[in-house]
């Protein structure tokens, strides 16, 4: 027998406000009075079942009508515009980081029909070992299946193939010219021009994003 949802038929827990709630920094024991501020354990946890497809939380107005919410995946989603600001952070290998060009990494699946992903930034982290690469060309988000740079800036080869570390970050596309979204299409991390050879370094990618329902 298929599960239905019930939380809009036990009821609704009200309390006549207004009321301040003070999460106590909780001791050891997840109870402890006296720690205001200093405890080891979390104030409050809210845990939902890992199949969990409906939002986590929301506030509501009386009639029903979604002010905020906290979506199944964690994304803080802004009342009736129905947009969920996300991040993801994806390691790659060297061997992930040579193939940029011919085999771009997925950083996002795509959303579904009718919903859009657009980037809002990107942290790019190389973490050297002790081979350069070589060759390459410019690190960037792009829509899967496209080359186009969906954020204001890239990660140049000669980055890449430095023999340091490097941490950069880059915010959503910007400029006069109004960027192309493309629905129900992932992300991924692609290198323009060519592969990158030779290197045996990590890298780490954390992007920014926001799932936009249309309509």
């Amino acid at each position: 027998m298929a599960q239905v949802a019930t939380q809009r038929t036990t009821g609704a827990t009200r309390f006549r406000g207004p009321h301040v709630i003070t999460l106590r920094g909780a001791g050891s024991l997840g109870h402890d009075p006296l720690t205001k501020g200093v405890g080891l354990d979390v104030g409050l946890g809210i845990q939902v079942p890992a199949t969990q497809s409906a939002n986590s939380l929301q506030i509501e107005q009386p009639d029903g009508t979604v002010i905020a919410a906290f979506d199944a995946a964690g994304g803080l989603v802004t009342g009736a515009l129905k947009v969920s600001q996300r991040a993801v952070r994806v390691a790659l290998s060297a061997a992930q980081i040579i193939t940029l060009h011919s085999a771009p990494v997925s950083l996002v699946a795509a959303p579904g029909a009718g919903v859009a992903l657009v980037c809002q930034g990107f942290i790019f982290q190389l973490i050297y070992n002790s081979v350069q690469f070589t060759g390459g060309g410019a690190v960037s988000p792009v829509y899967h299946g496209a080359t186009t740079n969906i954020a204001a800036g890239s990660v140049a080869a000669a980055t890449v193939q430095a023999a340091a570390n490097y941490t950069g970050f880059s915010p959503g596309a910007a400029g006069s010219t109004a960027l192309a979204v493309s629905t129900n299409t992932g992300i991924d991390l692609l290198a323009g021009t060519a592969d990158f050879a030779a290197g045996n370094s990590t890298a780490v990618v954390t992007l920014f994003y926001d799932v936009v329902t249309l309509g």
